[in-house]
């Protein structure tokens, strides 16, 4: 299948550099000199490119804004924005857009070329399983869920792995953990197993792969739960947003759920991972440090564009008496708690069994903490005793 690709905005000359990177002549790549020549010629319907690539000239709102476009208008159309500086947060946002990547000439050529190449297949092939009738997978999308605390001790994957289990146990439903650190997460620790094969293994399988093969390359955890990670590695790669973004669309499309223990840092892995996600659980102990990182973590991610009403807040050992109590962190931080979680001497026995609390005492109060969260997750009725521990969504 050919692919058309259209460049956008000035110079005219921008085209040239587009074919140089394909390797093609300038000739069989066209050009339109502004965002709004654009979105006429597309909104005719009549147009169908395989990439649009906007210059460094068109501005970021622009560019935003025809990318939400062309998402409704040519799904199957990929945008690039192509910028000659540092991005200096730029990916979170266009990523919210529908902009496929985000390209920084000032580091080379190869950048360019590789992300052509990505885009044009990713058309090619959306184009062939809509062709072909194989579409139905492409409809399937599970919910996503992560948890993020920028302090550690907070209970970040104590949350995330008895979440996911609660889940899986609960719904009955096919549900996968994913543990975003690559070279020394802990997730596989609470299973008392480790990961069998790297999570970048899937980027690997074609698009059309059916469901059986990705869970292959996780590790089967329990009944309707698999986990994905990498073997524990310091030398490891850093993993993109644009990869993991990638790995996470494929295990939406393949679970029902997915829960995702976050980094501490707002890596690029995390920011995707929280772009793809319904709801963001904030976790932090009922402590002034902890409570302070907790303020801090929700301005900046404010501040990086994520919408407020994502945001969900968590307090664990919220029964602890030590002189701060959940309704002063709410007059504190102006937001409501939406979860308590109590403290209990299980948790750490279940870390040192390799069982979930849970999955290993499901009657304790703490595991029925998390079951209740599941069970709003995932929309099973939660009885009158357990709504206490939470607020309206």
């Amino acid at each position: 299948m050919e692919a058309r690709v259209i460049t956008i905005g000035q110079p005219p000359t921008f085209r040239q550099q587009v074919a140089r990177a394909l390797g093609e002549d300038s000739e069989g790549i066209e050009w339109v000199a502004t965002v709004s020549a654009a979105e006429a010629s597309l909104g005719t319907g009549q147009v169908s490119p395989s990439v649009l690539v906007l210059s460094p000239t068109i501005k970021e709102p622009d560019a935003f804004g025809l990318a939400e476009f062309i998402g409704r208008a040519s799904p199957a159309t990929a945008v690039l924005l192509v910028r000659d500086h540092a991005l200096n947060g730029t990916l979170p946002a266009a990523m919210r857009a529908g902009i496929r990547d985000v390209i920084d000439l000032s580091r080379g050529g190869d950048e360019l070329r590789e992300a052509l190449r990505r885009a044009i297949e990713w058309s090619q092939n959306l184009r062939s399983v809509g062709r072909d009738g194989a579409g139905e997978g492409e409809d399937r999308r599970g919910r996503v869920y992560s948890v993020f605390s920028s302090k550690g001790g907070t209970g970040k994957t104590f949350l995330s792995t008895n979440l996911a289990a609660a889940i899986a146990t609960e719904a009955k439903k096919d549900t996968a953990v994913v543990d975003l650190d690559l070279d020394m997460g802990d997730v596989f620790s609470y299973f008392g197993k480790e990961p069998s094969r790297p999570v970048q293994d899937l980027m690997a399988l074609p698009r059309e792969s059916d469901q059986d093969a990705v869970k292959a390359i996780g590790t089967h955890l329990y009944p309707h739960l698999w986990g994905y990670g990498s073997p524990h590695d310091p030398t490891a790669a850093t993993v993109g947003g644009e990869t993991m973004g990638q790995v996470l669309r494929t295990l939406r499309r393949t679970f029902d759920y997915t829960v995702v223990d976050a980094t501490a840092d707002y890596s690029d892995a995390a920011l995707a991972a929280f772009d793809l996600s319904e709801e963001i659980y904030l976790i932090a102990g009922l402590d002034v440090v902890g409570v302070r990182h907790l303020s801090v973590a929700l301005q900046t991610l404010l501040s990086l564009g994520f919408p407020r009403e994502r945001f969900r807040l968590v307090l664990n050992r919220a029964d602890s008496k030590v002189g701060l109590s959940p309704m002063d962190v709410e007059r504190v931080m102006k937001v409501k708690v939406d979860a308590q979680i109590p403290s209990s001497r299980l948790v750490p026995i279940s870390l040192n069994s390799g069982a979930p609390v849970v999955v290993g005492q499901p009657r304790s109060d703490v595991a029925k903490s998390v079951q209740a969260l599941a069970r709003r997750l995932t929309e099973i009725p939660v009885s009158g005793s357990k709504r206490k521990l939470f607020g309206k969504s």
